[in-house]
């Protein structure tokens, strides 16, 4: 067996976190864990198990780890994308496409596209201290460290937009 429970996997596993267009109900994000747990079962790379986990965060994050041991090649991790994107069909919702921002307005988790939160940057709708998710985390090691929900100031998003605190 290769999958193992998401807080078994050591910080050095390689971390993929891909963000739903929308928030899933708790029974689709249960049925889409299980299917994705069901896939890192049986997750190869070269006829060689690949250590791995999913977990979903907040109903509209999936989180899908592998351990560096059993680091997946290129083309297992091609299968695992194809099948988030054929469950994110199953699912109707949307986790590739058009690049989008997560962030917190009002204790509710809002997906817009990156002109969008642009806009509200500079309309000061959004600020530094809006809490946002920085989805490009390659390692459990950063998510561990409380790396992925951050004030805008503290990551790549201060960079990319301009905020008016």
């Amino acid at each position: 067996m290769s999958y193992i429970p998401f807080d078994q996997l050591p910080d050095s596993s390689r971390l993929w976190i891909f963000a739903a267009n929308r928030a899933l109900s708790d029974a689709e994000a249960d049925m889409l864990t299980r299917e994705m747990q069901t896939f890192c079962n049986s997750w190869l790379a070269h006829n060689t198990p690949v250590t791995g986990s999913a977990m979903m965060k907040y109903n509209q994050f999936l989180f899908v780890a592998a351990d560096a041991a059993s680091f997946p090649s290129g083309c297992s991790t091609d299968e695992m994308m194809r099948r988030v994107r054929i469950l994110g069909e199953t699912y109707g919702v949307e986790f590739f496409g058009m690049p989008r921002v997560q962030y917190r307005e009002n204790g509710t988790i809002r997906s817009i596209n990156r002109s969008d939160f642009e806009e509200s940057a500079k309309g000061g709708k959004v600020t530094s201290e809006t809490k946002v998710f920085d989805n490009t985390l390659t390692t459990l090691k950063e998510f561990r460290e409380g790396k992925w929900e951050l004030s805008a100031k503290n990551t790549w998003h201060a960079r990319a937009f301009d905020f008016v605190s």
